[in-house]
């Protein structure tokens, strides 16, 4: 017997499989999408300040370094976040007594542990090297292996960038799972939510004109990805996308994350051009706001419509016959 000749009250189309839900409702709350967003943010910024580390000029080094302030405070509230969703601190504790690669879960809070550490320790160590951390601490952490720190710090942050999505597709959530590349979506977002926080905070200390346009170009490039691996994502899902572009949370999917946090900065970063001087760091200021505000709508939205997506019983079917 097929779907449409079910009898009433066991059909796809009237609340499930003989009145039994296919999906479970997610049970995760708005700790999840919150963490997401700073894990990436966090995850974004210290790639950045990486990069500039060890490829930028004088000036990139100097003013990307704050990339490692804004990784380590965006990180402080992430484990928090995970055990409040995790309802108590030691089932965060039983995740780490092992370490299963292959569990998205898993992975994700070995590397939220793993990444916290370098990161602080970075920091300091930048700190120190600035003057700004002296005493015994500022000579601790001269100590830090910063090139080692840096190619850690980028692999792991690149993994928590994007393993949020991958937990996400290996749900059996049609809008999540449809497609598999939200790894990709969230990871690029990461990067340019990060990048943006560094230049924000780049722009209010002053920073040189040429590294504004060098952040800028960053930024960017990660924007315009993010556009791409989204669109990738939305044809992929065909039907199974209607929760996220035309349902409740469609507005601010298609305003916030689409418009004001991907289009509108690279607008305005086309519009900064060769600019100099205030209007320059006035215009970044203003695509960095949007890009992170636009980073945070993509999370919740795509959170939100999952919850919707799993109310849709023709698209698990669906999903169960691919």
């Amino acid at each position: 017997m097929d779907a449409a000749n079910f009898p009433p009250g066991q059909g796809v189309g009237d609340g499930g499989y003989y009145n039994y839900p296919v999906v479970r409702r997610p049970v995760w709350t708005w700790e999840v999408p919150a963490y997401f967003w700073l894990g990436g943010m966090a995850a974004g910024a210290y790639v950045t300040a990486a990069l500039a580390q060890n490829f930028g000029s004088a000036d990139d080094r100097r003013v990307a370094a704050g990339g490692y302030y804004v990784a380590a405070a965006a990180l402080v509230p992430c484990a928090p976040l995970l055990i409040a969703d995790l309802g108590r601190p030691d089932r965060f504790y039983h995740m780490l007594r092992i370490f299963k690669p292959l569990s998205p879960m898993n992975l994700g809070a070995w590397t939220l542990t793993a990444l916290t550490p370098i990161a602080f320790a970075r920091a300091a160590s930048h700190a120190a090297s600035t003057g700004l951390l002296r005493g015994p601490l500022g000579t601790l952490a001269r100590l830090v292996p910063t090139r080692l720190a840096e190619l850690a710090g980028v692999v792991l942050g690149l993994t928590l960038a994007g393993y949020s999505g991958v937990l996400l597709a290996a749900t059996n959530i049609p809008l999540w799972a449809k497609s598999k590349l939200l790894g990709g979506l969230f990871m690029a977002s990461g990067l340019a939510s990060g990048s943006a926080a560094v230049t924000l905070q780049a722009a209010r200390r002053g920073a040189p004109d040429g590294s504004l346009h060098r952040l800028a170009m960053v930024e960017s490039a990660a924007s315009a990805g993010e556009m791409a691996i989204l669109t990738g994502y939305l044809l992929q899902s065909g039907k199974t996308a209607r929760p996220l572009t035309s349902g409740r949370v469609s507005a601010p999917f298609w305003l916030g994350a689409v418009g004001a946090g991907t289009l509108v900065p690279l607008l305005v970063h086309r519009m900064a051009g060769r600019r100099q001087g205030r209007p320059l760091r006035v215009l970044s200021s203003a695509a960095a706001l949007c890009t992170i505000a636009g980073s945070l709508a993509l999370r919740w939205t795509i959170f939100e419509a999952g919850k919707a997506s799993s109310e849709d019983q023709a698209a698990s079917f669906e999903l169960a016959s691919d």
